[in-house]
C-alpha cells in the first residue's frame, strides 16, 4: 500500500477518534463506555474489508449489544456474564453474516458494567451509524484525492509506461 494511502487513512482514523471523543463529552458518556476505537481503526484503515462495511458495523454492534443484554438479564453482572456475552455476540454476528470483530466489546461491556438498555441507542446505534457514514465518505475522498492526473502528457512530452509507474510509486 502506498504511503499516501496509509497517511490518508491514518488521518481519517485520527479525525474519527477526535469526533468520537468530542461527541462522548458532549453527550456526557464516559469514554470507557464508548465502544468504537477499534471499529474506527478497522473501518478507516481497511475500508474495503467485509467487516468494515456499513451492514457489518451497524448490525454487528447491535447484535453484540443484544447479546450482552441477554447475558446480563440471564446471568447478572460480572466477568463470567461478560465472557458469555462475547460468545453469544460472535454466534449472532456469524449467523447474520454481520461479522464486525470490534463489536464484540459491546457484548462484554453490557454485562460487565450492568449498562442500561438505553445504551443500545446512545452510544451504540447512533455511533455505529455515524461511523459507517463517516468511513464511507472518507473512503470516497480517498478515491478522489489519490487517483492521480486524469491525462498524461501528449506526444510532445509523451510519458512512457515506466514514467507512469514511477509517478504512481511516488504517491
Amino acid at each position: 500500500m502506498r504511503i499516501t494511502k496509509c497517511l490518508y487513512r491514518a488521518i481519517g482514523a485520527a479525525i474519527a477518534i477526535a469526533l468520537m471523543e468530542a461527541l462522548a463529552q458532549w453527550a456526557g458518556e464516559p469514554l470507557v463506555r464508548v465502544p468504537f476505537v477499534t471499529s474506527i481503526v478497522l473501518t478507516l484503515g481497511i475500508p474495503e474489508s467485509e467487516a468494515a462495511q456499513p451492514y457489518a458495523v451497524v448490525a454487528g454492534n447491535l447484535l453484540s449489544t443484544f447479546a450482552g443484554f441477554a447475558s446480563l438479564w440471564c446471568l447478572g453482572t460480572g466477568t463470567t456474564p461478560a465472557a458469555v456475552g462475547i460468545g453469544v455476540a460472535a454466534l449472532l454476528m456469524l449467523s447474520a453474516r454481520a461479522v464486525h470483530p470490534p463489536a464484540g466489546i459491546d457484548g462484554f461491556l453490557v454485562p460487565l458494567f450492568g449498562l442500561p438498555l438505553g445504551w443500545t441507542v446512545k452510544p451504540v446505534l447512533i455511533g455505529a451509524v455515524l461511523l459507517a457514514v463517516f468511513a464511507k465518505l472518507w473512503a470516497r475522498g480517498e478515491g478522489l484525492l489519490l487517483r492521480g492526473p486524469a491525462h498524461w502528457p501528449g506526444p510532445a512530452g509523451a510519458a512512457t509506461a515506466n514514467d507512469k509507474q514511477q509517478f504512481h510509486e511516488l504517491l
